[in-house]
């Protein structure tokens, strides 16, 4: 005897990946905004609302397997409190005063100035490093470049140099690999 199908709820049943990403941009177009609402009424006009609002489709995207888009509007806005409580308390522990402000006085004075050795170590040590980097690919150096010694962010070079984060992500290991195992320690 066949089973009688049961109700399935909007986010039980895994559909193919492309319907899965047509499902999520429907719901993107349909709750981004009121997701904005939701974040500016809590934390205010901050850049941070559009990417909390990234972050709920992402969460959804990579962990829910959604069906069609009736009744998931509770889930996504559940999301959505769940990342501002992860994003107080992340807040919370990066404003804490638990840590000891810095101090010259205190902490200055534990550096101390070198010896001529350390000098003369450090010295070599940036050459070694200098070295290995000119032995990298030219891509994987511009990227260690930008990062380290210009500071910005993966995104910021990803869009620079028109590459794909992921792919920023591999020549950065790649670099790091190289410059590990290059340099005496």
């Amino acid at each position: 005897m066949p089973e009688s199908p049961t109700s399935t709820s909007p986010v039980d049943t895994p559909p193919a990946p492309a319907r899965k990403d047509a499902v999520i941009e429907q719901l993107s177009r349909r709750f981004r905004r009121p997701l904005q609402r939701f974040f500016e009424k809590r934390i205010g006009r901050e850049a941070d609302t559009e990417d909390l609002v990234q972050h709920v489709f992402l969460r959804l995207a990579s962990g829910a397997r959604v069906a069609d888009t009736a009744g998931v509007e509770g889930y996504l806005f559940k999301i959505a409190n769940n990342l501002l409580r992860d994003r107080q308390r992340r807040l919370t522990v990066r404003n804490s005063t638990a840590h000891e402000p810095y101090e010259d006085d205190t902490h200055g004075a534990q550096l101390g100035t070198p010896s001529p050795e350390q000098l003369v170590q450090s010295s070599q040590l940036i050459e070694q490093m200098i070295a290995a980097l000119h032995e990298l690919p030219e891509r994987t150096r511009e990227v260690f470049t930008l990062y380290h010694l210009h500071g910005l962010s993966h995104a910021q070079i990803a869009s620079q140099l028109g590459i794909a984060v992921s792919t920023l992500e591999k020549h950065m290991t790649r670099a790091c690999a190289h410059l590990l195992k290059r340099i005496d320690p």
